[in-house]
Parts: C-alpha cells; sequence; structure tokens
C-alpha cells in the first residue's frame, strides 16, 4: 500500500481542495511530505542502502523546516515525523524531529505523539545500521499515527 500512495489515499486531504482552493499549496505539501515518509520508510524495510535513505531524509527535513508542525495542517504529520526521525542520525535532525513531535503534542493533546517521541530515542540508542522497521510491531506498545 505504501508503495502505491495514491489521490484517493489521501482523499482525507485532497477533499478540502474542493472547498478550500485557496490552500492548495498546504494540501500539496502536506500531501508531498506524506509521500516522502512512505518512500523513506519502505527504503529501509526493503533494504535500500544508508545513503539514499540519508539523502530521501534530507529532502523531507528540507521541505518540513518550511512548512512545520505549527503550520495549518500540520498535525497529520505525526507519522512522517516519527518515520524519518526513526532515520535521523545527527543530533541537529533529532532535535528538530524532537520538537516538531513536541509542538504537535502541545496543539493537539494526543499521547500517542509522547509515545513516539520516547520510541524513537530508544531507536536512536540502537545500532543506526539496525532496521528498526522489522522490530516496529514487536517493540511498539502503542499505535502512532
Amino acid at each position: 500500500m505504501l508503495e502505491n500512495i495514491s489521490p484517493k489515499d489521501l482523499d482525507f486531504i485532497y477533499c478540502l481542495l474542493e472547498t478550500h482552493p485557496e490552500h492548495s499549496e498546504t494540501i500539496f505539501k502536506l500531501a508531498s511530505l506524506i509521500h516522502k515518509a512512505a518512500r523513506i520508510y519502505i527504503a529501509r524495510a526493503t533494504g535500500v542502502t544508508h545513503d539514499v535513505i540519508a539523502y530521501l531524509v534530507q529532502q523531507f527535513l528540507t521541505e518540513a523546516s518550511i512548512f512545520n508542525a505549527s503550520s495549518p495542517g500540520g498535525h497529520i504529520l505525526i507519522w512522517p515525523f516519527f518515520i524519518v526521525g526513526a532515520e535521523c542520525t545527527s543530533d541537529r535532525d533529532r532535535e528538530f524531529i524532537s520538537i516538531q513531535l513536541q509542538k504537535l503534542w502541545e496543539l493537539t493533546g494526543f499521547g500517542n505523539i509522547v509515545y513516539a517521541i520516547q520510541f524513537l530515542r530508544t531507536v536512536w540508542q540502537k545500532d543506526s545500521g539496525e532496521n528498526w522497521t522489522h522490530n516496529l510491531a514487536e517493540e511498539a506498545k502503542g499505535f502512532i499515527m
């Protein structure tokens, strides 16, 4: 499913184009960030090289630095920030992700965001070469969305 995200899969965003065309730029940026996060997850799950994943992470972070958690609609970026955060290796990038997730928690109060931050800290303590996607179902005690 993640490999073939279609406009229909993102209807919850695209349906707003009809009623709020003035937000089309924001809607397309949100969709782009979701697509980028999905590509990163697939890349890790299928064993793509670290260099490719690092490039995809930097693409996401560059785009997310302009459009982030406190932007309108940013609350739908919990999963993308979590996925990208799991792949961040530098302290600067990890801090950016942590701040974005903290902002999302402050905006929404969703408890799963606090769990996502805690889970990321666990991932970051492990060997960076470990494929965290293989153990996600066993290690995650919550649903991060």
